[in-house]
Parts: structure tokens; sequence; C-alpha cells
């Protein structure tokens, strides 16, 4: 490469093209850097110093010219810099055209076009293809006041017009000599122009400057490393036609997110920060060709991710509702595995589907059952991960429930007998989560069967016990009131859903049944029906609930001694 200290008349003079590629991010800079810019003109301006100074680097490889003359060059850094500088020189030609139409010309001719250019060539840059339409608009002073007028490159051209019309220095109040400005702009603002040769790797330089402690996303990072090795003719139908899909179906955490899950759908480990190095140690060994197929592979992928993380997106209506409730779950550790499921499946035709919904309830099942059973967490992600590895050409449900079912302690699956005394003692209040218990409880309601749907949204969990006890409570309990309360307070025996929370909050048994006998939840119907309520009354409940658990979410499979 060759670096060299220029100023901006040599960059933009001649027939010179530079083109903001499709890998690199739309134009980005604010107010804020605005501000800076433009307090480095003006003092160096007001100084009046021939010294020049300094405003930063720009990193670009040369293509191959056009039949017109032009020279075009692929910015690799610099972007930012560049595109506002042209935007300052824009409003500058405006502010010059109002009283000398021939100076305004001058700036066009030499800063902002290629006069005997065809197309986008006309323009001495070409930014990235978010930013065109308004960028091009600006630059031929076309009227820009639809689409793009929130556009942050013609509030970058409205920042520069307005400052222009203002005072160099406050306290003198002369306005700003525009011609001065102009010759300052072009002969005294240096740069570092950094030229890459044919044998430097541009995609490598770019990783370089822009990987560590720059504010780009590891999706980021991947876009730019697939749109700089494939080949300049396919960018911009990929772009068009696979990524910028992708990208406007996930935001850049969903992505980033896609990419991690996906990482792990192999079996592999990759921490946040090493989503961009693991995956190019993959891409590496493709070619061009390859690394094409590879992103529309995974822009399909990306389309099962977002079925999973927004489960309205997905057609089927069973595989909704199963990934609605894994997701009022609140765990991310089987994304992997539904991921991989998705991908060897296909999701497409009725047998899929049916596989997918059949793995989301064996998932479902292993997970409640070990939160009833207090089987910690820790090491869930990794084993959904390795599940992931697994061959699952074959018969896929088979495969995730034999490898569930195996006795191997803290990922075990607990079976019937395990569950049913976690249902009788588990503590569901204290030990899940809001939507967890709401989750169990609202399954157990549905097992009634209704006639015509229940509405269960916004219903909360009521203690028929309450939570503090009161003096008729603790005469209805008897001299083991203390007790009683400590051991069944927050079991599930002694837990209902109602709309009535706060009116019923410390109510006696007596009142609170009343209450329950015009409800239309099945579950209350059947509390008002005891006489009163007590411990035997509690684990009565809680044997009668949990046999309905115990089919709700089946077991492993039993394995003969």
């Amino acid at each position: 490469m060759k670096a060299s200290e220029t100023r901006l008349r040599s960059i933009l003079e001649g027939q010179q093209h530079y083109v903001i590629p499709l890998f690199q991010r739309p134009y980005s800079w604010g107010r804020k850097d605005w501000n800076t810019l433009w307090s480095d003109v003006i003092e160096t301006y007001i100084s009046n110093s021939s010294e020049g100074h300094f405003l930063g680097s720009i990193v670009s490889k040369p293509q191959p010219g056009t039949p017109e003359g032009v020279s075009p060059y692929i910015v690799i850094d610099g972007q930012q810099r560049l595109t506002t500088l042209s935007i300052l020189l824009a409003a500058l030609r405006d502010r010059i055209s109002e009283v000398n139409p021939e100076g305004g010309e001058r700036i066009d001719d030499l800063c902002l076009k290629n006069k005997y250019a065809k197309e986008e060539y006309r323009y001495k840059i070409r930014p990235t293809q978010a930013d065109r339409s308004a960028y091009f608009a600006l630059i031929d002073g076309s009227d820009n006041s639809t689409d793009e007028e929130e556009s942050s490159i013609c509030q970058a051209y409205d920042f520069f017009f307005d400052a222009l019309s203002r005072s160099a220095d406050e306290e003198d109040n002369e306005p700003i000599d525009l011609t001065r400005l102009e010759r300052l702009l072009l002969d005294e603002v240096e740069v570092v122009s950094i030229t890459l040769e044919d044998n430097d790797n541009e995609y490598r330089i770019f990783e370089s400057l822009n990987w560590k402690g720059a504010p780009l996303s590891q999706a980021d990072l991947l876009r730019n490393y697939f749109f700089m090795r494939i080949h300049d003719d396919q960018q911009q139908a990929l772009y068009d036609s696979v990524w910028s899909p992708m990208q406007a179906m996930l935001n850049s955490t969903e992505l980033t997110d896609f990419f991690r899950y996906q990482y792990m759908s192999t079996g592999r480990s990759v921490r946040l920060n090493d989503i961009y190095l693991k995956w190019r140690n993959d891409l590496d060994r493709l070619d061009p060709h390859g690394l094409a197929d590879e992103m529309r592979k995974l822009a399909g992928f990306s389309q099962y991710y977002k079925r999973i993380i927004e489960p309205e997106t997905e057609p089927d209506a069973d595989v909704r509702e199963r990934l609605i409730r894994l997701n009022r779950w609140g765990s991310q550790t089987m994304y992997p595995l539904i991921l991989r499921v998705y991908e060897v499946s296909g999701g497409r035709n009725i047998a899929s589907l049916i596989i997918i919904k059949s793995v989301l309830c064996l998932i479902e099942s292993y997970l409640v059952r070990r939160m009833f059973c207090g089987i910690p967490t820790q090491g869930l992600n990794k084993f959904f991960r390795e599940l992931s590895a697994r061959p699952l050409d074959e018969d896929i449900v088979e495969t995730v429930q034999q490898v569930l079912s195996q006795p191997t302690g803290s990922r075990r699956w607990p079976t019937n007998s395990e569950f049913r005394e976690g249902l009788l003692n588990y503590g569901l209040y204290e030990g899940s989560k809001p939507e967890q218990r709401r989750l169990v409880l609202e399954s157990l309601e549905q097992t009634h069967k209704h006639k015509e749907p229940v509405e269960l949204r916004g219903l909360t969990v009521e203690h028929v016990m309450p939570q503090k006890l009161t003096a008729v409570w603790r005469d209805t309990l008897g001299p083991d009131a203390d007790a009683i309360h400590t051991n069944l307070l927050h079991t599930i025996g002694n837990l209902t859903l109602t709309g009535y929370n706060p009116e019923m909050s410390n109510l006696s048994f007596r009142e609170k049944r009343l209450r329950f006998q015009d409800s239309n939840l099945g579950m209350n119907r059947e509390i008002a029906e005891e006489g009163e309520w007590g411990p035997e009354q509690i684990r009565s409940r809680a044997e009668r609930l949990a046999a309905r658990a115990i089919k709700i979410w089946p077991g492993p499979v039993e394995r003969t001694p």
C-alpha cells in the first residue's frame, strides 16, 4: 500500500469516482460530528494559517477505469469523513451560487461531479445503496423535500448550509468569505491518503481498521466480510435479494443473535464477542461462489429464527402456539436445537410441522418437569448444543426423546414419580418466574376443556390461603397455622388464577368461595366445592392437579430394568 499526506483538492480533482461499497454501513454521522468538523474548519479559517489542518485518513483501492476515463476507487475506510466533506462542499456551492453562479459551477465540476461521465459515474462519490437517492438529489440540486428529507445526509446539508450564513467569529460579526473558505477546504485541509495495491487484502485491512474498538456489531463484521470477498458483479444482486431482506427482517441485535445460535446449532460454543471470528474461520475455506451460496442458506435459516423469536410469523397455528409457550417460559438455551430441527425437517409440509411441534412439546415438558424437581439450569446451554450436533436426519423426534431420557444426573428428565413429588411440594410461586407459573396454571385450567374458550389474559396468580394470615385464617388453620402456611403457601395446590386478586386479598375462605362459585374458570369452581380450606384440601387438590400435569407434560422413555 502507498500512504501520503495530501490535500482534498488532489483527492477530488480529475475524473475520480469513490465508491462506498455495500459492505459499509450507511451514512451515520450526526450533529455532534458535524459540529466537530465545522469547528475545526472555522478554527483554521480564523487563524488564517497556511500550515493546514489534518482531518484524518482515507483508505481506498483502485478499480478498473471506465471508457470515459473515470478512475473508480473502493473506499475501505474514511467514508463518513469523505461524504461529509462533499456535503459541506455542496452547501458551499449553493451558498456561492446565490451571488456567483459561475463560482458554484466551478465547485460542482471540480469537487462534486465528473462532467462528461455517464450514469452514476457522474458523481465523485457514490454512497452505499441506502444513501444514494438522497445524496444524488443533493448533488444535483434537485428537490429532495419528500422521502429524503429525514435522511442524515440531508440533515447534514441543512446544518452546513445554515452554518455558512453565520459569521465565523461571533465577536466581530463579519460574514464568512465563502471564496476564501473554498480555498481553505481544498488546499489547506490535509488528509492521509492510503491507496491499496492489487496484492493488498482489503477485507483483512478493513477488519483491522474497524473490528476492535469500533461500534460495529458482529453481524456488521460478517456482512462486511461477505461483500468484500464476493465478486463485484454479484454484490448488488446478492445485497438486494438476500442480505437486505434478512437485515430488514431482523434488527442488528437479532441478526447477531441469529448468527450465534446458528453457529451453536452445529454443536460448537461461541462467545458473543467471538461470533465474527468463529464464522470467519469457517468461511475462509470457501471461494466467492461458495460464500454466495452460504449467504443464501443463512438467509433461509434466518427466516426460521424470525419464527422462533416472533412466533406470530409462524404460519402453522400449532407450531406457533408451542413457540409462544416456550418464549413465555423465558429460556433461549434451546434455540440452537430448534433452529437445527427447522433446518433438518424443512418446516414446509405437514410431516415436518408435526416433527417441529413434537420436539417443541418434548422441550417444554423437559423444562417444566426439571423446574418442579428443583434441578438447576446450569449446563443446559451445552446440553442442547450437543444435542443439536447429533445426526437428526432419520427419526428426529425419537432421537431427541431418547437423548433427553438419558438418566445423566443434572441433565436428567424427571420421571412421573419425581414430577408428582415436585408438584406436591415445590414452591411454584417463589421458585418460578411470573410467566412460568402463569403458563403452568393456564395449562392446567385448559384441561377442563370449556365448550366456550375462557379468556386467560389479564388474570393473575391468587393464593387461596393468603400470603398474610389474618386472625380468621389462623383460627381456621388451627394451632399449626404457621407451619401449614410455611410449607403449603406457595405450592400448586394453593394457587389459582383470578381477575379479582386485589379484591380477594386476605378474605376468609368463605368469602373467597363465593367469588370462586361465580368464576368462569373450572379450577376455581372446583375450589368452591370445598367446604373449608386447609392442609388436607390443599394436598388433595395438588394430587388432582399432578395427575393432569403428568398428562400435559409427559416424561422420559421408560427403561426396562
